[in-house]
């Protein structure tokens, strides 16, 4: 996933001390201002690393732990700081693991996951946009009307699934959540048609 840029401006193979690991990165389109100064730039897509990403797509998120959290981007900004941080918000998903003291008598696929929606601070998160290691395939299996349906073979092809929701407040699976969560229409939630 890390690039390798050389810092030697000869044409000869620079020295290992020479070379040094960056991100490559590049905004996309913006969205506008916002903030308490509004001097907040917002976007709706960025390039990392040669990967083009953007509002709602599902990536991995490196946390510290073994394993990435996946969640879902739900918005992209950078900071009016001199340091200019880049920044995004992500809604999470649940795998079975981390909620199974929630899952009794429950059936689960293989490669299910829950949404997260509800009340409470592990609905969603900031982070920084470099914490992204990748994207992740995850696909809506509901049945709800505002989802587009997919064909069995893309479900079959995806990483992960899903069609409940955990409500971090009520600690609750759900068949099917609101208009909105977290302030994000569904609609943006569910399959993108292509």
């Amino acid at each position: 996933m890390l690039a390798t840029t050389m810092t030697n401006t000869e044409e000869s193979a620079p020295a290992p001390s020479e070379e040094s690991e960056t991100l490559k990165f590049k905004w996309g389109k913006m969205r506008g201002k916002g903030g308490k100064k509004k001097d907040t730039q917002f976007y709706e897509s960025f390039t990392l690393d040669g990967v083009d990403y953007e509002l709602f797509d599902t990536v991995y998120v490196q946390n510290g732990f073994a394993e990435p959290s996946i969640g879902k981007i739900i918005k992209i900004w950078e900071t009016p700081t001199v340091e200019k941080l880049r920044k995004i918000k992500v809604q999470w998903f649940f795998r079975p693991c981390q909620i199974s003291r929630f899952l009794n008598g429950v059936k689960i696929y293989y490669n299910e996951l829950f949404f997260a929606c509800g009340d409470g601070p592990e609905v969603a998160s900031i982070n920084s946009l470099e914490s992204i290691a990748g994207k992740c395939n995850v696909v809506c299996i509901s049945k709800d009307p505002r989802n587009p349906r997919l064909s069995d073979e893309t479900v079959w092809r995806a990483e992960f699934v899903f069609h409940r929701y955990f409500d971090v407040g009520k600690h609750k699976i759900l068949e099917e959540v609101d208009d909105k969560i977290v302030g994000i229409g569904v609609k943006n939630l569910f399959n993108k048609m292509a």
